[in-house]
């Protein structure tokens, strides 16, 4: 096949550039059942030899690393960059500078029922230590917060393929506790499939999202965390009279013990740098005026 897309100077959209003898590949309906109304397939953004951006990194000859950054705006769209920064945002604001960096894993073992034994997961990992809201630690079993070399459990992936970010039973009822006990706001009845749900009455709002306690999760160093704010880490249902925690518990048997869904990484810069094997991260660009949705001169409106 041809793909053709758009080059960028870091800042705006330029000319078209094409590839040609690009792979890809026919599959069943079934695998993109429960996507968004319209989607015609999927790019494979894993570690491997024949995903986007390691099929245009090799033919353009161009460094191993591509970012994305999922616009929170339905009606703006979000963005992939193939190669190294700078990342400009509107107003001016390069989040290539705001990026910091985290030692990407690999797990041993796929994570998915059907592996081969010695083939490797070819999704990103990254090493959660502990988790923190408020600024306090939640205590949680820490070993589930490990890649066990033998089956592949446990451990923390990033996924855009979850709506929500997915925790392990035990870890979501102590984030969930802890938060609780953290936020003031009247609980309400949960709404499916959230389990905490609280009256938006009286709960101030910024640019950042809902005034909700902060999520940390604490990385190589008790200095290296990414934050959640209120924008990721709330979301509201019923007509916006109820937010709920944005995290859902996963099955008894679940593999991975932290799974970092879609919701939970909008608005936020994410680089994979598979020569340097790390992961930047910018935390919400709201913090920084900017949004995912703010790239090529756009400049996405307050909602």
């Amino acid at each position: 096949d041809i793909i053709s897309i758009q080059s960028t100077d870091g800042k705006y959209l330029t000319r078209y550039v094409s590839q040609q003898h690009f792979l890809s590949v026919c599959t069943p309906s079934y695998l993109v059942e429960g996507l968004t109304n319209g989607v015609q397939g999927m790019a494979g953004l894993g570690r491997t030899r024949v995903s986007l951006p390691a099929q245009l990194s090799a033919y353009f000859r161009i460094p191993r690393t591509f970012a994305i950054c999922l616009s929170s705006a339905l009606a703006y769209d979000g963005a992939i960059f193939i190669g190294n920064g700078p990342y400009v945002f509107s107003p001016d604001v390069d989040a290539s500078t705001l990026l910091t960096y985290t030692p990407l894993l690999v797990n041993p073992i796929r994570t998915y029922s059907a592996y081969v034994r010695g083939d490797a997961s070819w999704e990103y990992f990254i090493g959660v230590k502990s988790i923190k809201i408020n600024e306090r630690v939640v205590p949680i079993d820490t070993r589930l917060l490990s890649i066990n070399a033998t089956d592949g459990y446990g451990g923390t992936k990033i996924s855009t393929v979850d709506p929500y970010t997915v925790l392990a039973p035990s870890i979501y009822k102590a984030v969930v506790e802890a938060f609780v006990k953290e936020f003031k706001a009247t609980r309400v009845a949960s709404v499916a499939p959230f389990g905490a749900c609280f009256s938006s009455k009286g709960v101030a709002s910024s640019r950042t999202g809902a005034a909700v306690p902060t999520i940390d999760l604490v990385l190589q160093s008790e200095k290296v965390y990414w934050r959640m704010v209120g924008a990721n880490s709330m979301v509201y249902v019923n007509d916006s009279k109820v937010m709920c925690l944005a995290l859902v518990e996963a099955g008894k048997y679940a593999k991975t013990s932290i799974v970092i869904g879609s919701h939970q990484i909008e608005d936020n810069l994410l680089q994979f740098d598979l020569d340097s094997s790390r992961m930047g991260f910018t935390s919400s660009l709201l913090l920084s005026q900017t949004r995912c949705g703010n790239f090529n001169g756009r400049n996405v409106p307050d909602p």
